[in-house]
């Protein structure tokens, strides 16, 4: 039988891994190479996230700095600064960067796996709108649809 050793692990602010995923500033703070099935990344979000669902993850979002419009399900509400947020899988949702500047966020992602190949395959998507026909593939290799 083969187990994984999880080791501590601290990662300073100004460590992880860089991607900018469809003009997102991404830098994933933990992923499944440290031992575990979770996925911990910081995003600075541009305005608008169309609504989507994912089949296979559960997502937490944690607002460090910015202010949002969030669609859960049938619900719409505001989120600031300090405010968390938990997208359960197969419920869709929404979450639109309100303010004036980008915003900053903290998500942990479980399990992490697929989102985290999910990331790692978005990132090689030149610069600019994507190809929606490759990229909706992308998501549905993933477990994820996007509602528009």
């Amino acid at each position: 039988m083969h187990t994984t050793t999880i080791v501590p692990k601290l990662v300073s602010s100004k460590e992880g891994t860089k991607f900018d995923i469809l003009g997102h500033a991404v830098t994933v703070k933990l992923n499944s190479s440290d031992g575990n099935d979770n996925y911990v990344f910081e995003l600075i979000t541009p305005p608008g996230i169309p609504p989507h669902v994912h089949e296979n993850e559960d997502e937490v979002l944690y607002i460090l700095e910015g202010e949002f419009e969030v669609m859960v399900g049938e619900e719409a509400f505001k989120a600031t600064a300090g405010d968390c947020l938990n997208f359960v899988r197969r419920s869709p949702h929404a979450y639109t960067n309100t303010g004036m500047t980008d915003a900053k966020t903290l998500w942990y992602v479980s399990p992490g796996r697929s989102f985290e190949e999910f990331f790692g395959e978005l990132s090689q998507f030149p610069p600019g709108p994507p190809d929606m026909e490759r990229f909706n593939a992308l998501c549905g290799k993933h477990g994820m649809k996007f509602l528009i």
